[in-house]
Order: structure tokens, then sequence, then C-alpha cells
């Protein structure tokens, strides 16, 4: 029953064809709405830009259907979201929210929850649960200082259990049913911190157990690496893993570019995937003119020498083959002949139009085929799924 109501609710886009695949888990692509998500991530690994990147693809699904508040609670909102995707995704700084403790963050979220209308749906965003005390805690905060002004000393502890009790048994309590019943999808945003009990120096989050109990995903995001352009770096590869899912198919990840200028790289993640153009820690292994948006015929080696020998270029193949090392491998070869301006074209013609990575999201973008993109990706995903499915009959009837 509660995979049937989640359908019907819908979802939310992440503004990435291959994170809705990772956060979907076989069931959607996206977030589901009426839904906790959690956002976890170092400074740096993209956490306020793909909240931002949430809210720019939902405005452009429903319009003026979405009501949506971002809640600076850490007042660290720097991004120029009006130059990025046409529109602001927070207000001028005087109207924005900015929670103070999380007796504060509930009446927003239950305000906000009772303003929208039936046939609206909400996204209410925290950045970040880290930034937030509670009433307790500030009231302590104000008796210390006053014993520090008549000289006397506190005795009061100062270790944070009230907020987290706070959310175990109040918070997400009551917010889990208003979030579903109003169509809002509740995104939770954390700084990771080091695990100081650990001795396997892992990173933990602020939320405690009933973050990871309420929360329906529980995204991690790594920073893997800058993308630089002339010595500057002009963005950052992120990889982003499910730690929770409540779907068949969690611990699912993937890797996307983050262009500060542009956003989220759709087109260019896709492209990476479709083609293996990444390597396991999130590089690039191939920049080669060799990528085929046409599948034509498959190309190997010995396909490769023959159309070069078709050609009647075999003596000139033999010269190039003692200067390019490693010219007798595919990646070698596509790129010598389609140096050769009559050769490129007879190659097109026969193999599919070839291009460099740069040239083909281009391509693809000035053609209108991101759908058709889109479309294989998902349909290379379900084939990895497919291959990795247990088949075996059933234990039971």
């Amino acid at each position: 029953m509660m995979l049937m109501q989640e359908k019907e609710r819908g979802s939310f886009s992440t503004g990435c064809d291959l994170l809705d695949l990772v956060v979907g888990g076989g069931l959607r692509y996206g977030y589901p709405i009426g839904r906790i998500i959690n956002l976890v991530g170092d400074s740096s690994s993209g956490k306020t830009f793909l909240a931002c990147e949430l809210v720019a693809a939902a405005y452009h699904c429903f319009k003026d259907k979405l009501k949506w508040v971002y809640d600076d609670a850490e007042s660290g909102f720097t991004f120029d979201t009006e130059q990025l995707y046409g529109f602001k995704v927070l207000p001028d700084e005087e109207d924005r929210v900015k929670s103070e403790t999380v007796e504060e963050w509930y009446c927003h979220v239950r305000e906000f929850a009772e303003s929208l209308k039936a046939d609206e749906k909400g996204i209410y965003i925290l950045d970040t649960l880290d930034g937030l005390s509670s009433r307790q805690i500030q009231e302590r905060g104000d008796k210390r200082f006053s014993a520090y002004q008549k000289d006397k000393k506190f005795e009061q502890g100062s270790y944070q259990m009230e907020s987290a009790k706070f959310l175990s048994q109040e918070f997400f309590k009551n917010l889990t049913g208003l979030v579903e019943q109003k169509n809002i999808l509740l995104v939770v945003i954390s700084q990771t911190r080091d695990d100081i009990g650990s001795m396997f120096n892992t990173q933990t989050r602020a939320g405690g157990k009933a973050l990871n109990f309420y929360a329906h995903t529980c995204l991690w995001l790594y920073k893997a690496h800058n993308i630089i352009k002339k010595g500057r770096p002009v963005g950052e590869v992120v990889k982003a893993k499910t730690k929770k899912s409540k779907t068949p198919r969690p611990f699912r990840s993937c890797y996307f570019p983050l262009i500060f200028d542009y956003g989220l790289d759709n087109v260019g993640s896709n492209v990476d995937f479709l083609f293996d153009l990444r390597t396991e820690t999130g590089e690039l292994s191939s920049s080669s003119a060799a990528l085929r948006w046409s599948p034509g015929e498959e190309i190997t080696p010995k396909v490769l020498v023959e159309f070069i020998k078709s050609k009647g270029k075999e003596d000139l193949y033999r010269e190039a083959k003692k200067t390019y090392t490693n010219l007798a491998g595919v990646k070698g070869l596509t790129e010598w002949i389609v140096k050769d301006v009559e050769m490129r074209e007879d190659f097109e013609k026969t193999f599919g139009v070839a291009m460099k990575r740069e040239d083909l999201i281009t391509w693809i973008e000035n053609n209108s085929k991101q759908e058709e993109l889109r479309d294989r990706v998902r349909a290379k995903w379900e084939e990895i799924e497919s291959a990795i499915k247990t088949v075996r009959p059933r234990r039971y009837g």
C-alpha cells in the first residue's frame, strides 16, 4: 500500500538523471513526494548546490503549483541562482527564513505545511541541521553568561542532548504524517563530522538515530576532485551514494559534475555513464574522438584495419603506426582515421559520427537529444540491474 501511495503522489527529480536512478531505487525516478530526505556531506561536497537543483527541476515541472522554503539556518547561502536558473531560490536577505532552534524549525515547517493548498506540492529545505540549537541550550547559555557576570560557577552540563531528544520524541514523529498528507518533500542537509568515539576513523552527522529512522533516503555526497581549466578550478566532480534507501535497490551510487557558473551537468554525467568514461575514483578515463552517438557497425581493431585497407591508406597507416605506439587499439586507430578528412566522412557513414566528449555534449544539446540520451542511460542502468539480479526460485509458494 505504501508503494502504491508513493506512486500516486509522484516524485521530485533531483535535476540529474543518474541521481534519479540512484535515489529512485527501481520504484520511481527521483525523490518520493511526502517523505523526509537527508543530504549529508563535508564542506564543498555540493549539498547546497544539489538542493538548489532540486528546486529548479521541480519549478520547471510544476510551475506555480510548487511552493518551497529554503531555511538558511547557517546564513551561508551565496549562490546566484537567478543567473543559474532564471529565478531566485532564496528571497532577499531580509525576507529569508532562518530558524535558530529546532523548536522554531518545527513551527516554520508546520506553518508552511498548513499554507499549502490541496493541488500544490511543497519542498522545505533546512540548510543545515548543524546550524540549529535548542531553546533549552539557549536558555542555559543565558544562565551561564549571567553566572559569569556575577563571578559565579555555572555547574550545569553542556552536552547537547536536548536537540536530539526533541527531534526523536516530537519533531519527526509529529511531522511525518503532515508532510505526507500535504505532499511535501522535507530535505534536511547535514554536515559530516569525525566520529571521535570510533576506532576506525569513520564520519557521522547530527540528528542522531531519529533522522536515520524517519528519513526515507540518506544520500551521502563526496567531493571526488576539482574540474580544472587553464589551471583554475571551474567545478567539481561529486560522488553520491545512498547509505539508507527505503527501496529494493539501496546503496547505489553515481558521479556527476557540478560547474560553478552553470550548475549540475546532467548531459555530461549521462555521457560519462553511457560511454564508461569515468574510473572508479571519478576521473575521466578517456577524452578520445571515438564516441559515437549512432550505433553503426561494431568497431574492433580488425574491422578498422580492413576499413583503412579499403581506402588505399595501408602504406600511410604503416608509417603512422611507427609514430603512434598505441595505434593498434580502437582508440588510437579511430583518432588517426578521423584526422583524415576523406576517411572521416566515410568512417562516419559506416560507423556513425565520432566525436570528443565535449563535442558530443554540444551536439546532443544543439540537436535536442537530451530525452533520447536519458532513455539510453535508463536502459543501460536496467541492463546492469538485470545482470546482477538474483535468479532463484521462491522459497515459499
